[in-house]
């Protein structure tokens, strides 16, 4: 049994209530009708005993008219219940009985029948206050006096000392059965109120046993809808340890990459055992912690999560590389608890990323030598002045030198993005003059927008906006940039070069006005009227190869690496690289750079 199960036991235990009533009664707290039954049951009783005859009836008038008024009082208590006439029945009642006592008592001519004055003198005693006790002694004296003033039966020195004794008898003996009833009254009044609180205490802990019986069974649905989530997922490893890295979760995920079941690893390994040592070395002097433990869990602790590549090792020994997202886990009360471990299987994917790298550098040099030997034969036949060509021989041969340019610069594209992924790329900085680049920009794009009947518009300062990077990574950035405004604006569109300075705050909001918490950066906007790209897309838009679905439809030549080496190009330098776009309304780039303050 619960504590809460037994303490409602207890407090549920039946309470002897009648008892408690019984207490009410004699202390003159109860109904008017309950404190007038003893005298109502001693009239039912002398009046069975007249019937019988075991009582002589002296005067008959005189019995009636005291049983009348005995059970007719006791009809005024039954029917009275309002409590404002309550407090004077009360009083009228016992006396009244006590006037049907003295009047059986002359008609009957017995001495013994005045013990029915007994019990509404008792009543009147019990009652609130010192009054009933008066009342009663007054009372007494008059049930003793009308048997002799209406029978003149009784001899007048019996009389004068039933006068004297009866009243004081009543008078001293019901004080102390005043006061026995003031207090069994008090504690009548603490049975009542202790049983009320008793109640309610026993409705609350009912009530919060019902909370914690819901919560309880909550809780359990919630830890079991978790376990079964847990061991749903099977191509995710899902690892959980303590705050000392034992393990305590381990899903069928885990299960199936690492090759162990859970009753082998639950409380008895540490998820160090499944990691290489020389990783946890070098994150250890990358994060400039501890070994072991705090060396995995460092970057996670300090920044609420980490997402990274760890290598694996299975129970056959073979390791794997795994994408793992490190996590704090707290317990109930919110204290640290220990650590989750989510690990994806990268293995196969990283493996063909490698593939993909070598065979693009791989390509891309290949390509690269035959390209530059054609280019430097076309050179030589076109410049040749002993043989000099036709013109339809030179027209060819220019498209044949075009082609072989356009392919070199794809080479050398291929070339660049594998040097940004293998992490190989450098920059060249020197002082640039970012409106001599722009203007670059719109002169060798000029012709290609003029045969396409799109208008660039150029809006630099008249001056040099000079900044510190490499000539010809921004040169080659901006030439991107302004040749995807050109090549997917329709003819009649426009396409503007805007170039200002400007400041960007720690948030990163730019401003045209100075602000003194504020670095001053160079801000080169291109917008053109074109076909815009979808909301869904642009997301994936600075992904190696992605075109997007407007380029496609509208067979827009490209590879989709332009807008990829444009970011690293930007990023390379400390600037950011925005997007606003619309479909079917354009689009601008906007390319944020740092420059040196005045």
């Amino acid at each position: 049994m619960t504590t809460v199960e037994a303490g409602t036991a207890v407090l549920g235990r039946p309470a002897p209530r009648r008892w408690g009533r019984l207490a009410a009664v004699l202390a003159g707290r109860g109904t008017v009708l309950e404190r007038s039954l003893p005298s109502t049951v001693l009239f039912a009783v002398a009046a069975s005993l007249l019937t019988t005859g075991t009582l002589p009836v002296a005067n008959g008038e005189l019995v009636l008219a005291a049983l009348a008024s005995a059970f007719l009082a006791t009809l005024v208590a039954r029917l009275v219940t309002r409590p404002a006439v309550a407090a004077d029945v009360a009083l009228v009642v016992p006396l009244v009985h006590l006037g049907a006592a003295g009047l059986l008592s002359a008609g009957t001519a017995s001495a013994g029948v005045l013990f029915l004055a007994l019990p509404p003198a008792l009543t009147l005693i019990s009652g609130p206050g010192r009054r009933g006790v008066l009342v009663a002694a007054l009372g007494t004296a008059a049930v003793l006096l009308l048997p002799v003033l209406l029978a003149s039966s009784t001899p007048a020195g019996a009389l004068s000392g039933a006068l004297l004794l009866g009243p004081l008898a009543v008078g001293l003996g019901g004080l102390g059965v005043n006061e026995t009833a003031r207090r069994l009254g008090g504690q009548a009044a603490r049975i009542e109120r202790l049983e009320t609180e008793r109640a309610v205490l026993l409705a609350q802990v009912q009530t919060r046993a019902d909370e914690l019986d819901l919560a309880t069974r909550m809780l359990a649905a919630r830890a079991q809808t978790m376990t079964s989530v847990i061991d749903a997922v099977t191509e995710q490893s899902i690892i959980g340890t303590d705050r000392d890295g034992i393990i305590r979760v381990w899903n069928p995920g885990a299960e199936k990459m690492l090759g162990l079941p859970r009753p082998e690893v639950v409380r008895k390994r540490s998820i160090l055992e499944f990691h290489l040592p020389e990783e946890l070395e070098a994150a250890a002097e990358e994060g400039e912690s501890a070994t072991g433990l705090a060396a995995l869990v460092h970057a996670a602790q300090e920044h609420g999560s980490d997402v990274r590549d760890w290598t694996y090792v299975a129970a056959d020994g073979q390791p794997r590389t795994v994408s793992v997202a490190i996590t704090p886990r707290t317990d109930d009360q919110g204290s640290h608890a220990g650590w989750n471990f989510v690990g994806t299987d990268m293995t196969e994917a990283r493996a063909t990323e490698r593939m993909k790298d070598q065979f693009v550098s791989l390509i891309s040099h290949e390509l690269r030598t035959p390209l530059t030997s054609i280019l430097g034969y076309l050179e030589l036949v076109l410049e040749d002045e002993d043989q000099p060509l036709t013109e339809e021989q030179r027209s060819y041969l220019t498209t044949v030198e075009r082609n072989a340019d356009r392919l070199l610069r794809l080479v050398g594209d291929l070339l660049f993005t594998a040097q940004v992924d293998a992490g190989h790329f450098t920059l060249k900085p020197e002082d640039v003059d970012l409106a001599t680049v722009v203007r670059s920009a719109e002169e060798s794009v000029r012709v290609t927008a003029a045969a396409a009947g799109v208008e660039i518009v150029v809006d630099v300062p008249e001056g040099a906006l000079v900044l510190h990077g490499d000539a010809v990574r921004l040169g080659q950035a901006c030439d991107n940039l302004v040749s995807n405004a050109v090549k997917f604006t329709p003819g009649g569109g426009r396409v503007t070069l805007s170039l200002r300075t400007a400041w960007q705050t720690a948030d990163g909001e730019v401003s045209a006005e100075p602000r003194p918490d504020a670095a001053p950066v160079a801000q080169l906007a291109v917008s053109d009227t074109g076909i815009g790209i979808p909301s869904g897309e642009q997301g994936k838009l600075f992904t190696r190869f992605f075109r997007a679905s407007t380029a496609q439809r509208n067979a827009v030549p490209g590879v989709g690496l332009g807008l990829a080496i444009t970011k690293a190009i930007t990023t390379a330098h400390g600037g950011m690289l925005d997007l606003v776009s619309s479909e079917g309304a354009g689009t601008t780039f906007t390319l944020t750079l740092p420059r040196p303050a005045a």
